[in-house]
Order: C-alpha cells, then sequence, then structure tokens
C-alpha cells in the first residue's frame, strides 16, 4: 500500500506513515502549527511511496496474478482438447 511521511529536519522527526498527501499534509499543518508557530521550518519535506513501487497491495497482485495464470491454463487445455 501507497504512504506518505511527513519529515521536520528541524525537529528531527517524521509522522507515521499515512495513506493519502491530503492527511500527510493535514499533519504538515498540525506540526507547523504546534511546534513553528505557523512557519515553514527549513528542511521539512512530504515523502511519498517509491516511484517503482507496483500498483496495489501484495494480495492484490497475488490475486491478480493467480488470475492471469488460471485463464493461460484454461486457454491452453482448450486448444489442446
Amino acid at each position: 500500500m501507497s504512504s506518505y511521511r511527513y519529515r521536520c529536519e528541524q525537529c528531527r522527526t517524521t509522522s507515521p506513515p499515512m495513506p493519502t498527501r491530503r492527511e500527510v499534509e493535514v499533519e504538515r499543518d498540525r506540526h507547523r502549527a504546534l511546534a513553528h508557530a505557523g512557519h515553514i521550518p527549513d528542511g521539512e519535506e512530504i515523502k511519498g511511496p517509491p516511484a517503482n513501487e507496483p500498483p496495489g497491495t501484495p494480495l492484490q497482485r497475488a490475486i491478480v496474478t493467480a488470475i492471469v495464470i488460471t485463464i493461460f491454463v484454461i486457454a491452453t487445455w482448450v486448444r489442446l482438447a
């Protein structure tokens, strides 16, 4: 599952993983308000999912793979019959 984290280098803290960018932006804004009086700290960043992360959860990918293999086996069996 894709996840995002907010990192404040000034405080040397990272948020827990959050499923959407919007949720981590809310966390960023909350942190700015509480820890920095609304100011933007130097070195802060939002870390997103790795660029090469395949879509879906591992279970979803396994299900899709199983379906593709099943279709291939059925198509091969029909040709041989």
